[in-house]
């Protein structure tokens, strides 16, 4: 009787725990990024970003004004240039989150691209991410265990 309540214990335990990891990681953990874009910065006379990832946000947060130009969400034009001290020109991988407040393009024939103006950033760390993701992967696949090993 004594195992089987600590049993419950470690398993209620170890589930808050995870849902306190998961909001925290949240950015990390969400395969299309909640609110996310993942961008490149271009270095040419062209718009700031190249959007890798995310262009269904952008595509979605856009506010009805702007709906009824053909944007091209291809590239973005940013308030704020992600960099860093290693990458002072902004050209490496991002994590962006923004929102879009108008638009712009270079000459009379290209397509409008949104100008985003820029709320949080962060570079973009590949192998910190997916370790992230495996330990909660791990995390919960022990937590599984101990839940069905518990009944």
């Amino acid at each position: 009787m004594i195992k089987s309540v600590n049993r419950n214990k470690i398993a209620i335990l170890w589930g808050l725990i995870l849902i306190v990891q998961g909001y925290y990681f949240a950015d990390y953990l969400s395969p299309f990024g909640w609110r996310q874009i993942k961008v490149e910065g271009l270095a040419c006379t062209c718009p700031d970003e190249k959007v890798l990832q995310g262009q269904l946000t952008l595509k979605k947060n856009t506010p009805d004004s702007l709906k009824k130009y053909e944007l091209d969400y291809s590239e973005i034009y940013v308030t704020e240039r992600p960099s860093t001290n290693i990458d002072p020109m902004g050209v490496s991988q991002y994590i962006i989150q923004g929102q879009i407040i108008g638009k712009d393009r270079v000459s009379p024939n290209d397509p409008w691209n949104p100008i985003l103006r820029v709320e949080y950033w962060r570079k973009e760390n590949a192998f910190r991410e997916w370790v992230i993701r495996g330990f909660l992967i791990l995390q919960l696949l022990i937590w599984l265990i101990l839940v069905r090993n518990r009944y």
